[in-house]
């Protein structure tokens, strides 16, 4: 009697400890473990789940982080705009430029214009005009990226200029030349028309015009995989030519030409080294509108190395004074890498505002 009695009782406490432990579960698990739907029919009993469970919204860095691999590819397209912008800015004239823009004043404004004062002047034999004009449409043709266009024109320009017995504005012609074919990768040729620069140099006894065409030929050694060559030639030949000469800028270019050859190697402590020496003497002979473009390279091999902090102070530095020469496209440049650090120090505000700033230049210039 006894024992059949306590036989349902135990039943009773089972079924209401069961009961208990399911509810606790309810309460200890919600529909929602992120806590984002505030608004959901418990009693609901149709088809499916009583509440369709969401992923929780990305978060600020999430979305920065994806950002900023997105575009990553587009650094190429800066790098080398940058190198454009250099190419435009370097640019030699003709000694005789005066004299062609006073015959042929104004100049043409489109390309029949050009091509028909051209013409005129080699049909009637002014060889020197002739190849003044080529040389200035091959510069304009340039600066509105018709980069094919402009060697064709510096090909004609030298063809005049060899019937002319001016041998300083025929090397001009060729280094132009040089320079426009190693940005179009054609080293072989480039090289052929920047030795025979060189050797004009040597003949003219320009110790300038020399060391500024040793440092393009160590550029043509270099894309080749010629670093011990390329180095060698800034090192040993144009350097010792531009303290002999006192040309200072021509030096200072030619640290960040060799700094620039030891980052493609991946040696970034030697190409600071020869960085901080530029940045010296770009400080000591008041060249400002290199001092910008020196302190990126520092920073980005300092990025390369993971020294952000330090990356970081010289990014700053170079981001002021590139927005007083008003130099945007290194401004590009530059607020991308900065954001990068942000991200890499999870400054993700500061990075933001990086981004912010650097699509805004972006739109502009691209």
């Amino acid at each position: 009697m006894q024992r059949s009695f306590f036989i349902p009782v135990v039943s009773v406490l089972v079924a209401v400890f069961q009961v208990d432990l399911v509810v606790a579960q309810n309460r200890e698990v919600p529909l929602d473990p992120a806590g984002f739907v505030t608004k959901y029919n418990t009693e609901f009993e149709g088809v499916g789940p009583k509440v369709y469970v969401l992923p929780a919204p990305r978060t600020k860095e999430e979305m920065l982080t994806d950002t900023f691999a997105e575009i990553l590819s587009f650094q190429d397209s800066i790098q080398q705009a940058m190198v454009y912008q250099r190419l435009i800015a370097d640019f030699k004239s003709t000694n005789n430029e005066g004299l062609v823009k006073k015959i042929v004043n104004p100049l043409p404004k489109d390309e029949l214009g050009w091509n028909t004062v051209i013409e005129t002047n080699i049909q009637q034999e002014n060889h020197g005009i002739a190849y003044g004009l080529l040389n200035e449409y091959a510069s304009q043709s340039l600066s509105i990226e018709q980069i094919n266009r402009a060697i064709a024109l510096l090909e004609s320009a030298l063809q005049q200029a060899n019937k002319q017995e001016n041998t300083r504005d025929r090397g001009i012609i060729q280094s132009n030349l040089s320079a426009l074919l190693i940005y179009s990768k054609n080293f072989m040729e480039a090289g052929n028309y920047e030795e025979a620069y060189y050797q004009q140099a040597v003949k003219d006894k320009s110790i300038v015009e020399q060391a500024e065409s040793l440092v393009k030929i160590a550029k043509i050694q270099a894309q080749d995989k010629d670093f011990n060559s390329a180095e060698n030639t800034i090192i040993r030949k144009a350097i010792p030519l531009f303290n002999r000469s006192k040309h200072y800028e021509g030096k200072l270019l030619a640290w960040q030409e060799l700094a620039s050859i030891y980052q493609m190697q991946n040696k970034h402590t030697e190409a600071q080294w020869f960085l901080i020496q530029a940045r010296d003497l770009a400080e000591t002979k008041n060249f400002p509108n290199e001092l910008a473009e020196i302190e990126y390279m520092l920073a980005s091999s300092k990025i390369i190395q993971k020294n952000y902090s330090v990356a970081k102070k010289e990014l700053d530095r170079a981001n002021n004074l590139a927005r007083k020469e008003n130099n945007k496209l290194l401004q590009l440049a530059i607020v991308e890498k900065l954001g990068r650090i942000n991200m890499i120090q999870r400054n993700i505000d500061d990075a933001a505002e990086n981004l912010e700033h650097y699509w805004a230049l972006r739109t502009e210039l691209f």
